[in-house]
């Protein structure tokens, strides 16, 4: 016969065994040969000693793809594109395709769309986004990033409302593009400015 702390243990370790499966890898620390610190902003990013980010111009290349669970890829690639380059021109960087601009390229790991089963019981769903890319100038890397986070519907239980998985996809979308402008325009300026 076991006594009732050993069982109670037991049940305590398989529980933090399943919590330990459920958590996302940790981010690598490097990116296109450069050693990423953590960043304001983003989870982790490099800045070039020379780069100003509000004196050059830039091309937005398309970003690939690797994973997408519940979510249309090729819908949300055209949506994110969109809102990269909305917020890049919100913010008064300049837009080119010339051979010298600096180009902004990345790779989507993973995004998706959780909870839609189980929306009519939580009242909301959530978008994930892994995510890495750098700014290079003929080839070399001016800024590198790698970023990781979540956005949710608000809490309204029931039955969802209409487009509400397009629009939190597009809320993710430009979450993610306010991250990566804050970390490259607010880069050297005091915590609380800006």
């Amino acid at each position: 016969m076991c006594p009732r702390g050993y069982h109670v243990f037991s049940l305590l370790a398989l529980a933090l065994v399943l919590a330990a499966g459920c958590l996302a890898p940790p981010l690598p620390l490097s990116q296109d040969g450069v050693d990423l610190q953590q960043g304001r902003f983003l989870a982790a990013c490099y800045f070039a000693p020379d780069f100003v980010p509000d004196q050059v111009v830039y091309h937005l290349e398309p970003f690939s793809l690797e994973e997408a669970q519940g979510v249309d890829p090729g819908a949300f690639r055209t949506q994110f594109q969109t809102a990269l380059a909305k917020a890049w021109e919100a913010n008064g960087l300049k837009l080119s395709a010339r051979e010298n601009a600096c180009r902004l390229a990345g790779t989507i790991h993973r995004v998706s769309l959780r909870g839609a089963f189980l929306r009519f019981i939580s009242g909301t769903i959530s978008a994930d986004l892994t995510i890495s890319g750098s700014i290079t100038r003929n080839g070399e890397v001016l800024f590198a990033f790698r970023d990781r986070f979540s956005v949710s519907s608000p809490v309204n239980p029931g039955p969802p409302a209409p487009k509400e998985a397009e629009l939190l996809l597009q809320q993710l979308s430009q979450a993610f593009a306010h991250r990566l402008l804050n970390e490259i325009l607010l880069h050297g300026l005091p915590e609380g400015s800006g």
